[in-house]
């Protein structure tokens, strides 16, 4: 054996015999202190890491299949990072909805009631996936002002070219419409609203509209008349 093993053996056995003085015959060897569960943290360690959270989403009815689509769009849709995923669901909805009812001129008349309920959502939620729509060309939106009111009744969307596939912007393929069949809807309370009769307005100058008459109101009170005049130097 040589100087250096026999070295280390010795410092084994240093070692043994200061662990062994340290154990109490006949004691259990001493625990640390058992701490008091979290049972909130536990429970919420349990819903979010380990397995699916207790309360799960009510699972609803499919709706009943008409046959409607979704005609063919460009993929800037989907690769564009600037649009959340609700603004392409809303883009998706417009085209489906201009396929079926003015696949000529690529134009819908909507209201954001409607919009929202058919993506069920709410109609603030609606308004900002139409601007973000918007701000990146995909289409244009002009409002509707009433004929006998100044009040907004509903919406034109156009669809842009950025929205649509490349071999379909000239022209969509037409529709399989029955011969002989009215595309005229028999609720006249809405007719010059669906047929463009309305002034159509851009969402900017609507905008400015509805503000002018908040202008005129501030414009008829001077709030400095009664101050002195200011020295400038």
């Amino acid at each position: 054996m040589t100087a250096q093993s026999a070295e280390q053996q010795r410092a084994l056995i240093e070692a043994h015999k200061k662990l062994k003085s340290r154990i109490v015959e006949g004691r259990p060897p001493r625990l640390a202190p058992v701490q008091p569960v979290d049972q909130e943290r536990r429970r919420r360690s349990l819903q979010t890491c380990h397995r699916y959270a207790a309360p799960r989403m009510e699972h609803r009815a499919a709706p009943m299949d008409t046959g409607a689509y979704v005609p063919e769009l460009s993929a800037l849709l989907e690769n564009d990072p600037n649009l959340c995923d609700g603004a392409r669901r809303c883009a998706r909805k417009l085209a489906e909805i201009t396929y079926r009812r003015n696949r000529e001129e690529r134009s819908l008349v909507v209201t954001v009631t409607y919009l929202a309920r058919a993506l069920g959502r709410c109609r603030r939620t609606v308004q900002r996936y139409l601007r973000q729509l918007e701000s990146e060309g995909y289409i244009a939106v002009h409002v509707v002002a009433g004929a006998r009111s100044r009040l907004c009744v509903g919406l034109v969307v156009h669809l842009c070219d950025r929205l649509i596939a490349r071999h379909h912007r000239e022209k969509w393929p037409d529709s399989a419409r029955k011969p002989g069949a009215t595309v005229e809807s028999q609720k006249y309370s809405f007719r010059g609203y669906t047929k463009g009769l309305c002034p159509q307005i851009p969402v900017g100058q609507w905008a400015m509209r509805c503000m002018d008459g908040v202008f005129r109101s501030f414009m008829k009170t001077n709030p400095l008349a009664g101050m002195p005049p200011i020295a400038l130097t």
